[in-house]
C-alpha cells in the first residue's frame, strides 16, 4: 500500500493569522519524499525573497581571509553596537548589500552575485585590528580590492550623516573605473 506523507507547519501560537492553520491538518502528498526535499521545494530563490550576504569578520586570519576569497571588491563596515551613528547606518548598508552585493535564499546559499562582497567588522571585539586598521571614528567603510596584497584598503569613506551609501556607490565606480583604464 501506498505510504502517506505529513508536511510540517512552523505556526506561531500568538499569531491570529495563524490560528485557522494551527487546527488544519490533513494530508497534502501522497507521495514518499525526504525531509530535504521537502525544504529544497520550499525554499524561494525569488530576486524579491533574496537576503544580504553581509560576512561577519573576527580578527585578523579573518579579515585575511574574506580578503582572499575573489577578486571583487570588499567593503567592510566598521561598527560599535552602542554607537547611534552606527546603527542608523547600519540600515543603509544593509539596503547597500542587498542591492550590489551577493544575494543569499533561505537555506543562505548565493542565488544572485554582486559586484562586490560584504563583510562588518565589530570594533569592540576587533580592537586590536582595528587599530592596526587605523580606524578612528566609526562608522567607517573599508574598500579593498579582493586578493590584494596587504591591509592598506584603496579607500576609507566616514559614513556619518546621510549621503553615505552614495558616496560608497560612487567609489566603488571610480575604483572599478581606474582599474579597467
Amino acid at each position: 500500500m501506498g505510504s502517506s506523507f505529513a508536511i510540517m507547519m512552523l505556526l506561531a501560537l500568538w499569531c491570529s493569522a495563524c490560528h485557522p492553520l494551527i487546527t488544519t491538518t490533513k494530508p497534502l502528498i501522497n507521495t514518499p519524499r525526504t525531509v530535504s526535499h521537502l525544504f529544497k521545494d520550499l525554499v524561494v530563490d525569488h530576486e524579491d525573497d533574496l537576503r544580504a550576504d553581509i560576512v561577519s569578520i573576527q580578527k585578523k586570519e579573518g579579515l585575511e581571509s574574506f580578503l582572499d576569497k575573489d577578486e571583487r571588491l570588499c567593503i567592510i563596515k566598521v561598527y560599535a553596537p552602542f554607537c547611534k551613528a552606527c546603527k542608523a547606518f547600519g540600515r543603509s548598508f544593509l539596503k547597500l548589500a542587498l542591492e550590489e552585493g551577493d544575494g543569499l535564499n533561505s537555506l543562505r546559499q548565493v542565488q544572485r552575485e554582486g559586484q562586490a562582497r560584504f563583510g562588518q567588522l565589530e570594533y569592540s571585539a576587533n580592537a586590536k585590528l582595528c587599530k592596526e586598521l587605523k580606524v578612528k571614528r566609526m562608522p567607517l567603510v573599508l574598500i579593498y580590492r579582493g586578493r590584494q596584497t596587504g591591509l592598506d584598503p584603496v579607500s576609507t569613506i566616514e559614513c556619518k550623516g546621510h549621503g553615505a551609501v552614495e558616496v560608497i556607490k560612487k567609489e566603488m565606480e571610480q575604483i572599478t573605473a581606474r582599474e579597467n583604464a
